[in-house]
This record gives C-alpha cells, sequence and structure tokens, in this order.
C-alpha cells in the first residue's frame, strides 16, 4: 500500500508511512528507506530528492548520497552507480543539486584521487556536470553524428576548470571513451518491466507505463460472450495482464520461435470493481467483473487453481486501488479544508469503497503477485502449456522477453515440464 502511494505521491507516501510508524520521521531514516526499499519508482526517488522548495527533502538527499560507497571508482564510474538508484530529472537546477551532493560525497570516498585537483570538491562537481551533458550528446538518438562532441571538444570544454589548472588528459579521455561505449542508465525497477510489456502489446492501448503502476500477474483466461451459450474449448483466449490498479484484456497477435506480440482488447481501471464467481454446465470456472450492477466482462478459467490464485490476486489489488483511492480523497478533504474550501460541497466517497476499506484493512498476505520485491518476469513462449503443474518459482530476476505465458528463470538449474496458466514473481 505505501509502496503505491509513495510511486503516486512522495510526499504523501512519506507522511503516510511516518503517520502509521512505519518509518522514523528523519531525514536519516527516510534516506536509508529510499536506497534500500525495493518496489520504489526510481522516477519518484529522484523527484522526491530534488524538491529544491522541501528543506526535509534536501537534508534526505545528503543522507542518502551517504548511504552509497563511491571509493576506489573513477568519477564517471562513481557517477554511473549513484544514477542507478535514482533517474535524473530534467531541471538544470535539479541536476545541479544532484552533482553538488555527489561531489561532496565522492570527495570524502576518494581523499587520494581529489587530494590531485587543486580546487578537490569543486572540480568534482564541474565535471560530474560534464559527464552528464556529454552522455546526454553522444546518447540523443536523433542528433547526427558529425554534431556530437568529439573528445577534443570535451577536453577544451573543462580547460582551466580546476581552479585555473587542466584536469590529466588521461583522465578525461578514459572518462570519454567509456561514456561513448555505455549511456549511463537508471537502475531497472518495475517500471521498466511494465514498459517492456507494454512494447510487445499493439493497438490502442494506455499508456501502461506510469511510476506507481506494477505488474502483479499475467494468466491466461477465455472471455465468455454469454454465459448460457456453450463455447468449443479453447475459444475467445485471451492473455490477461493484471496490474496493481488496471486489469488489461489482450489477445496473441503474432507468435515467434522467443517472442510473442499481443493485441490490445480492453481496459478495465481496478477501483470500484467488484469480482463474483459463478459455475454452471458450460463454464465451470467462471469469474464475472462488474461496476455497480452491470457486468464489464465475463471469463472462465481453465481449472480451480488458476481460478483461484487469480481470484486472490485481483481482489487483493481491486482492495488496494479502492483504499489508495479512499485515502487520496481524504487528504484531498484535508488540504481544501486547511485552504478554506467548504468541505461539503466535494463529492463524498461511495459507500461501497468505505465498506471495502471496513472490511479490508491493510493486512498484506505478502503476495507473491507482488513486484514490491524488485523481481522481473520472463514471459516465454510454451507450446505444451499443461494446466496441472505448478508454477516455476524463480530464484533470480530474469530478463522480460516479451512473450507468452511461462515463467521461467534463466538462471535456474531446472525447468518445470509444463507450466501453469496465472503466473506472478515470489515475495522476496
Amino acid at each position: 500500500m505505501f509502496v503505491f502511494q509513495f510511486n503516486k505521491k512522495p510526499e504523501v507516501g512519506v507522511t503516510y508511512l511516518v503517520k502509521k510508524k512505519f518509518l522514523e520521521g528523519s531525514p536519516p531514516s527516510v534516506a536509508r528507506f529510499l536506497v534500500s526499499r525495493k518496489g520504489l519508482s526510481k522516477q519518484m526517488i529522484g523527484e522526491y530528492l530534488t524538491n529544491l522548495q522541501s528543506p526535509f527533502s534536501m537534508s534526505c538527499l545528503e543522507h542518502f548520497v551517504n548511504e552509497i560507497d563511491l571509493s576506489s571508482l573513477p568519477v564517471d564510474l562513481a557517477l554511473r552507480k549513484f544514477q542507478c538508484y535514482y533517474r535524473m530529472p530534467g531541471e538544470a537546477q535539479k541536476i545541479e543539486r544532484l552533482m553538488e551532493s555527489f561531489s561532496r560525497r565522492y570527495a570524502a570516498c576518494n581523499p587520494h584521487v581529489v587530494s590531485q585537483f587543486r580546487n578537490c570538491a569543486d572540480t568534482v562537481f564541474v565535471l560530474a556536470f560534464a559527464i552528464i551533458m556529454l552522455n546526454t550528446d553522444l546518447h540523443t538518438p536523433h542528433l547526427k553524428a558529425d554534431r556530437r562532441m568529439k573528445v577534443d571538444d570535451f577536453i577544451k570544454n573543462l580547460r582551466s576548470v580546476d581552479d585555473g589548472g587542466d584536469i590529466d588528459r588521461e583522465i578525461l579521455v578514459g572518462i570519454y571513451d567509456r561514456i561513448k561505449a555505455t549511456e549511463f542508465k537508471t537502475g531497472s525497477d518495475h517500471v521498466t518491466q511494465v514498459m517492456k510489456v507494454q512494447q510487445t502489446i499493439v493497438g490502442k492501448k494506455p499508456n501502461l507505463a506510469v511510476p506507481h503502476r506494477r505488474l502483479v500477474c499475467y494468466c491466461r483466461l477465455y472471455e465468455v460472450p454469454d454465459t448460457n451459450k456453450k463455447e468449443k474449448a479453447g475459444t475467445h483466449q485471451r492473455e490477461v495482464f493484471l496490474f496493481n490498479d488496471l486489469l488489461v484484456l489482450t489477445k496473441i497477435f503474432h507468435k515467434k520461435r522467443n517472442s510473442v506480440t499481443y493485441s490490445f482488447r480492453q481496459s478495465y481501471p481496478l477501483q470500484g470493481l467488484t469480482l463474483s464467481l459463478f459455475s454452471n454446465q458450460y463454464f465451470e470456472y467462471g469469474l464475472a467483473l462488474k461496476r455497480g450492477e452491470q457486468t464489464l466482462l465475463n471469463l472462465n478459467a481453465r481449472n480451480e487453481h488458476d481460478r483461484a490464485k487469480f481470484t486472490e490476486d485481483l481482489r487483493e489489488a481491486i482492495a488496494e486501488s479502492d483504499e489508495m483511492t479512499r485515502i487520496e480523497t481524504i487528504s484531498k478533504e484535508n488540504r481544501d479544508r486547511d485552504s478554506g474550501v467548504d468541505v461539503g460541497k466535494i463529492k463524498r466517497f461511495s459507500n461501497s469503497l468505505l465498506d471495502i476499506n471496513d472490511q479490508c484493512k491493510p493486512v498484506r498476505r505478502g503476495s507473491c503477485g507482488s513486484l514490491d520485491s524488485g523481481m522481473s518476469v520472463s514471459f516465454q513462449s510454451d507450446e505444451n502449456h499443461h494446466p496441472h503443474h505448478a508454477p516455476h518459482i524463480i530464484s533470480q530476476p530474469p530478463v522480460l522477453q516479451g512473450s507468452s505465458s511461462t515463467v521461467s528463470s534463466t538462471t535456474s538449474s531446472s525447468s518445470p515440464s509444463a507450466s501453469q496458466h496465472c503466473h506472478h514473481p515470489p515475495k522476496q
């Protein structure tokens, strides 16, 4: 819950954590949380730490960099490591603030390196900022090759920056070559995986890759156009991606040996949804999604295991989404009240959501469908799909390869002979 909240609004998320006593309200405690807690959006970490209007965030930034060991690394490699912990913002002032903190930390970790500079941390700051600009210049996709910065340009730009002196040419050439060979990239997070899923889906799909959204599970189900009409087995097969706030229905569009492309069919925001189960002579493992009295979608699972696992994950995701909406509504009312707005004129939250909150106080079951752990999933084509084997447990985070229905580990020493239709990575 608090991860979802942080990934939507970092300041509100931190306030919630402190209020619920999950976190001490001190910059060192918040900084350790941002460095170590998996499942946080790198983009939102960067936004929180560069909130220039917040003295508390600025203090958190100083403690944040102190949590990262930059010892025995050249400046560019240390900066590369530093940038793995957050996504670099676009505003120059924010980048400058990050580089100031980085340069102080680098100087503290590498006194023997900075001692060769006349102006120590200040020179590291200028060099770090220049490295960021160089990385942008060398790796901007549409910039023509003849317009990109050459090594001599890079060296020329840094002439006399060391309190009137020059940085050793060999150091600068080494930095240039390494940046040219390998672009700086933010460390992967749950959004990285969602982006990979999005790239496999064609059609008029919504933007899936937003900071608060994480993949909960992937399941193969079957759409039911008419619950009272028999269908041939396997008809209307759907590949269902369940996120923590959205259900996305797709169909296999194109299948290759190692990848699958999906055609977008429909998406359903989870807020306010209800799920009921049904069974009749035609569909033994049915699921009905409703909003109010309206039935939005009927599905059928291949077996009871798939239906039970998907139902468990979907109900938890709906409860989480509804609880988040409730918290945001209360937060907005409090802000409006503080600003003098007549709260009585604000549209009240629905009774159904209040009922859900009463019945579903956030007691997390440690869902293996959650990507709070930072684990990623590999969807690989499996022609021998069989519903009666337990899903393969991922021992290490493999790469999402963008295909169909099997969760597998590229590092595991053994693989199951077949797989379930419903998959999610384990909670660590």
